[in-house]
């Protein structure tokens, strides 16, 4: 398990649902692009999203398919064997908060996350 940021976009809507004991929790679908890091290549993989916080719930139920989100929360990678290599097929991440905008930021080199973390 890793703590990070995912950006992508969704591949559906998101879809609100409840725990047995009536707790709302939100899932969702998206693919990420996964840049070449030694001898991997870079390639695109899918994410499977579940929300529970609140805050998260409300806004990842506001977004649609097609919007690119950047989700802040623990990812799990799910590898598969592949040429004597384990390589990630698939991210599962428990969103605990979404940021409007980040990948736009990074993109254009402002990198505004680290400055409000003091990086």
């Amino acid at each position: 398990m890793i703590d990070g940021i995912v950006s992508g976009k969704l591949l559906l809507d998101p879809k609100r649902d409840y725990t047995i004991r009536g707790s709302e929790y939100v899932i969702a679908k998206m693919t990420s692009y996964c840049y070449q890091v030694g001898n991997t290549k870079g390639e695109r993989l899918d994410c499977k999203i579940i929300a529970f916080d609140k805050q998260a719930c409300e806004t990842l139920m506001k977004q649609k398919k097609g919007d690119i989100v950047s989700v802040l929360g623990m990812i799990t990678p799910i590898y598969e064997q592949a040429i004597g290599q384990s390589v990630p097929i698939t991210l599962q991440i428990t969103a605990k908060k979404l940021i409007n905008g980040y990948a736009a930021h990074q993109v254009h080199g402002k990198g505004w996350l680290f400055e409000k973390m003091g990086c």
